[in-house]
């Protein structure tokens, strides 16, 4: 099971692989894109002149290239999936007051990991009722 912060370093660290894929993706569109002829290079004694369309087709068609592709709608599909969980996560965290909400984040989002007793001494609550309201949030987490 995903912390809400787990979720949000999953989403950056595929949105960083994401934009590798597109930079690779945009130097292979320049290695290939069709230009215009240009008529001083031509070489004009008996030097082959190759259709440049013929080889653009023929350097989309790489299996590297649909490997990129395929990559890059994986990698934005596997975004969105973690976004919209992450949305849902934040509309259950919504559902409670505003003392649960801290809890919860100081239990699983918070960067310094907190005790029971830090838990319960900032909030003003006993530890029995955090541990419950915890508790309460993981089980609305796993079946909603």
């Amino acid at each position: 099971m995903l912390t809400l912060k787990e979720a949000n370093y999953q989403v950056e660290s595929k949105e960083n692989e994401l934009n590798r894929l597109l930079r690779d993706k945009e130097v292979l569109e320049c290695m290939v894109d069709p230009k215009s002829t240009d008529f001083t290079k031509i070489v004009v004694d008996g030097g082959k002149h190759g259709n440049i369309l013929e080889i653009y087709i023929a350097l989309k068609d790489l299996k590297k290239w649909k490997n990129l592709d395929r990559d890059i709608n994986r990698l934005q599909e596997e975004i969105q999936n973690l976004v919209n969980w992450v949305d849902n996560e934040l509309e259950i965290l919504k559902k409670y007051d505003k003392v649960e909400q801290l809890i919860v984040y100081y239990k699983e989002e918070c960067p310094k990991k907190y005790t029971w007793n830090q838990i319960s001494s900032k909030v003003h609550y006993s530890i029995t009722q955090c541990r419950r309201i915890y508790r309460n949030y993981k089980k609305k987490r796993n079946y909603e």
